[in-house]
């Protein structure tokens, strides 16, 4: 005797689809697999236009990042580079930098929240009216700086500032005047930055010798580019990279008696004495190493 399960599994056999519902269902297969084959090759092509599109945005993003890090060295450096009326210029002394004021440039000192010095354009009125109408003491054409300068020193009666140093700079068609206050820049700082500067355009001459220059209203030779480490009382040391070359330092001293104001009274190796012609002023310079010192006396000043 059949059990009921194998009956039903003989009624579940006899039921079978018809021809037209096979068809049906065949399509719906096809249809199904061709939807998914098109999904899939959608879904690949629109995967493939977002590795486009984002290799193509970094491509882009990158290029635009290397542009506004250059323009970033080139504007906003300290003491690097900086921008007047779209002319561009730099100068090598790191501690100074520049901040826009008014149209023209004020410098300040890092540490130091007090100006030190600014810089501007002038047409030749504006540097006629600067130099006439003020207490200047001296006039000087620096020779073989980057361009054609012109140096007046100016007395100021100030607490904190008693000399202000105005360099007129020739930059092809344009003059930029620029001025520094002492003691708040120390000479040899001012100095490095007139001596240092870099337009662009147009180019810099770069003399292949030794710079010098005199500090204040004195007149000994100091060279271009002198680091000052302690100024106290009669003495100054200084830093001079250069300085650490024997025939830099003889260069020096040949330099200091060429002017005719000086006569060497002691030689004594590394250190030399001079004296001024007139006997005021005694200076005795000595170099170790990279570091310049200057130990300044006055034998006949009356107290």
């Amino acid at each position: 005797m059949r059990r009921d399960s194998d009956k039903n599994w003989d009624l579940l056999r006899s039921v079978t689809p018809g021809e037209e519902e096979k068809n049906r269902m065949r399509n719906k297969i096809k249809s199904s697999i061709g939807t998914q084959a098109g999904q899939k090759e959608k879904y690949r092509i629109i995967e493939w236009k977002n590795i486009v599109l984002t290799a193509l945005f970094l491509f882009i993003s990158a290029g635009l990042l290397i542009q506004l890090q250059k323009h970033y060295q080139y504007t906003e450096r300290i003491g690097q580079s900086h921008t007047i009326n779209d002319l561009s210029f730099k100068w090598d002394l790191e501690s100074v930098y520049s901040e826009k004021k008014e149209g023209d440039f004020a410098f300040f000192e890092e540490g130091n929240p007090e100006q030190v010095g600014m810089a501007g354009f002038v047409t030749d009125g504006e540097k006629d009216k600067i130099i006439n109408t003020r207490a200047m003491n001296m006039a000087k054409e620096m020779d073989n700086f980057p361009y054609p300068t012109t140096l007046y020193i100016e007395h100021v009666k100030m607490m904190d500032v008693s000399l202000r140093y105005h360099f007129f700079v020739e930059a092809g068609q344009e003059t930029i005047h620029f001025s520094f206050d002492y003691p708040k820049l120390e000479y040899a700082e001012i100095f490095q930055i007139i001596s240092s500067l870099d337009f662009f355009k147009p180019k810099p001459y770069r003399h292949d010798q030794q710079l010098y220059v005199t500090h204040g209203y004195g007149n000994l030779p100091y060279p271009v580019g002198l680091k000052p480490v302690e100024l106290t009382g009669n003495t100054e040391k200084y830093v001079w990279e250069q300085g650490s070359h024997s025939q830099n330092y003889s260069d020096y001293l040949d330099k200091i008696k060429s002017t005719g104001g000086w006569k060497q009274i002691n030689d004594g190796g590394s250190s030399h004495t001079f004296e001024s012609n007139d006997g005021l002023e005694i200076v005795n310079i000595s170099i170790i190493g990279q570091e310049i010192i200057y130990i300044y006396s006055y034998p006949n000043r009356e107290e």
